[in-house]
């Protein structure tokens, strides 16, 4: 049995990885081939390199086109080559999507977190009703949306919950810090960092002249490490940076200043109250308001249906910034709001072994469709 698995940036390579691990558990003489980052890596039999890995926003893509277009190509080549018996598409749906136009006739596709054509693009469902066999999306409203659609869809919660199930509960906990730790997040992909990293910098610096603090800062890899500490040096400053998973930044911490992305959920999990940023180019932003039709971004607010956690998209008042810090890390209202709210984030996530339930989905579909 040979399955392929296509992710393209950094939490789709933490799903892939998860996905990976469970095939191998479900299915110990599987052949898994793919592409993604350093923890899919570890784990498959063939790595396909080239693709551009973590890139952002449209100004990020075109400007990297020529290597997505060629990295297109090589992959394409290598998948028909290798002939799986199943193709796994996993987030990233700009190149994946497209991917599936041209191979979605000549195998079995599945797409593990797909587009979110409830926030932008509705059209994609065309694309997906007629390349893809089947999806697993990771909010339980996506359930309705596919199956009105016609589409084959299994919800079986978020696998971020995976990510969370091994951490160990011996950390230090925040109330025997003499000083508040502030948690920064700025992201996973470098441009990301460089448009928010100054932001948290700023909004530090702004509360330290209020409080005093500490700051535990998040990098996710090497190189996402050395863009920090440049940022770092230029603005004349430096906070302690921990490389590799954010949780024991978050574990640390007593408020998290984060990136939008799944890692509020991450944060909300481990019981920690965050407030969310986006800042990108003012095109990216311009485009990205034009297509995106939603009046919260953080999954954290989505799933709640409220806007519960701060959300601060592009434009930055700090003054009202510095408030929120301060009335969160006081425990006020928009504290004691968020601990209550965040408890039921774990009754919308599903159960456990998320991951373990998709690979014996996926398994299963591979024995359906050697049968037919």
């Amino acid at each position: 049995m040979k399955i392929a698995i296509l992710a393209g940036e950094k939490s789709g390579d933490n799903y892939g990885a998860l996905l990976v691990k469970n095939l191998r558990k479900l299915s110990p003489g599987i052949f898994i081939i793919g592409t993604g980052g350093a923890g899919m890596r570890e784990g498959l039999d063939i790595f396909i390199e080239g693709l551009p890995y973590g890139k952002m926003g449209f100004s990020d893509v075109l400007k990297n086109i020529h290597r997505f277009y060629r990295s297109f190509k090589k992959i394409k080549g290598a998948l028909e080559e290798q002939n799986p018996s199943l193709i796994v598409f996993i987030d990233n749906p700009g190149f994946n999507l497209k991917m599936a136009q041209v191979l979605g006739k000549k195998f079995p596709c599945f797409y593990y977190i797909p587009p979110k054509i409830w926030a932008h693009n509705y059209n994609r469902i065309k694309t997906i009703k007629k390349y893809i066999r089947g999806v697993i999306p990771i909010f339980p409203f996506e359930e309705e949306i596919y199956r009105k659609e016609g589409v084959l869809c299994r919800w079986f919660g978020h696998p971020v919950s995976d990510l969370l199930k091994d951490l160990s509960a011996d950390r230090q906990a925040d109330s025997d810090k003499k000083r508040p730790v502030i948690g920064l997040l700025p992201g996973s992909r470098e441009e990301e960092v460089r448009y928010l990293l100054p932001v948290f910098i700023k909004v530090v610096k702004k509360l330290s002249e209020k409080i005093s603090l500490e700051v535990l800062l998040s990098a996710s890899d090497s190189s996402i490490k050395e863009t920090e500490e440049s940022i770092l040096k230029k603005y004349g400053t430096s906070f302690r940076i921990l490389e590799g998973t954010p949780h024991r930044v978050i574990e640390e911490s007593c408020l998290v200043l984060s990136a939008c992305g799944t890692v509020n959920l991450e944060v909300a999990l481990l019981g920690k109250p965050l407030i969310v940023f986006y800042k990108t180019s003012v095109l990216n932003y311009l485009l990205a308001k034009i297509m995106v039709k939603l009046s919260m971004v953080s999954p954290v607010n989505l799933l709640l249906g409220e806007k519960v956690v701060p959300e601060y998209i592009q434009h930055l008042p700090y003054g009202q910034i510095i408030d929120n810090c301060l009335d969160i890390l006081n425990k006020g209202e928009p504290y004691r709001k968020q601990m209550e709210r965040l408890r039921s984030i774990k009754e919308q996530m599903g159960s456990l072994k998320v991951s373990e339930k998709v690979a014996g989905f996926l398994l299963k579909q591979v024995e359906r469709n050697s049968l037919c």
